[in-house]
C-alpha cells in the first residue's frame, strides 16, 4: 500500500478529527510511502453509525526514514474525498501515466448515498503542486475541468484519472480462470489427503 501523508493531513483537517497523525511521531516522514497492513479491523464510527476501518501500518521501504516504524489509522468510507492510502500497484501505474496538462481523461464520481455513481469525462487545465509544503507530492496535483460542467473546475490525485481510451486503460492485475481452476483443484485434493492422513494418524495414536 502507499500511504499519502498530505491526503491524511487534510482529511485529519477537514473532519477535525482528534487523531494523531504519524508526521507527529516521526521525523524524515515522506509525502508518499510504501506500507504493510499489520492489522485490520471492521468497525463503527462514533456517534455516526458509518462504518470504517482501522488499520495498523508499518512502513516498509529500507530506503526510508521511517522504515520499521508503525502507526494506526482510522479509515472511513471516503465518497466525497480522494483516497490517502492507495494500492501500490495502482498507485505505480498512476504516476508512470505522467499526465499532463491538456490531456483528456475520466473520474469516477460516486452518489451522495455512496452507492453507485457514474465517470464523468474531463480535461486536465493545470499541473501544480497543491501545497507548498509538499512541492514533489502528487496529492490533487491536477486541475480538472468536467465537460458537462465547464463552469466548475476540481482537484483530483493521478490515482483517480482514467484514461478515456479503452486500449491505454489500467487492467487490475489477476490470475487466469484456468490456472485458478486448476490451483483449487489442487488445494481440495491436498485437503483431502491431508485429512485422510490426520484420521490414519489418530487412529494408530488411539491404539497405543
Amino acid at each position: 500500500m502507499i500511504f499519502d501523508c498530505q491526503g491524511h493531513q487534510e482529511y485529519l483537517e477537514s473532519c477535525a478529527s482528534s487523531e494523531s497523525g504519524p508526521w507527529r511521531s516521526f521525523l524524515g516522514l515522506g509525502f508518499s510511502e510504501i506500507c504493510k497492513v499489520e492489522e485490520l479491523e471492521y468497525a463503527e464510527l462514533p456517534g455516526s453509525g458509518e462504518s470504517c476501518c482501522k488499520l495498523k501500518l508499518k512502513f516498509v521501504d529500507p530506503s526510508s526514514h521511517v522504515h520499521g516504524k508503525m502507526f494506526k489509522l482510522t479509515l472511513p468510507e471516503l465518497n466525497d474525498f480522494s483516497d490517502f492510502v492507495v494500492e501500490k500497484t495502482w498507485y505505480d501505474t498512476a504516476m508512470k501515466r505522467n499526465w499532463s496538462s491538456r490531456d483528456k481523461c475520466k473520474v469516477w464520481w460516486r452518489n451522495g448515498d455512496g452507492d453507485g455513481g457514474n465517470w464523468w469525462d474531463g480535461r486536465i487545465i493545470s499541473v501544480q503542486a497543491k501545497s507548498h509544503n509538499f512541492p514533489d507530492s502528487p496529492w490533487e496535483r491536477y486541475q480538472i475541468q468536467y465537460k458537462n460542467d465547464p463552469t466548475e473546475n476540481h482537484l483530483h490525485s493521478p490515482w483517480e484519472l482514467r484514461d478515456p481510451d479503452p486500449e491505454n486503460q489500467w487492467k487490475h492485475p489477476h490470475i487466469d480462470h484456468t490456472i485458478r481452476d486448476k490451483l483449487l483443484s489442487y488445494f481440495t485434493k491436498l485437503d483431502r489427503r491431508v485429512s485422510k492422513y490426520k484420521t490414519l494418524l489418530d487412529y494408530v495414536l488411539s491404539l497405543n
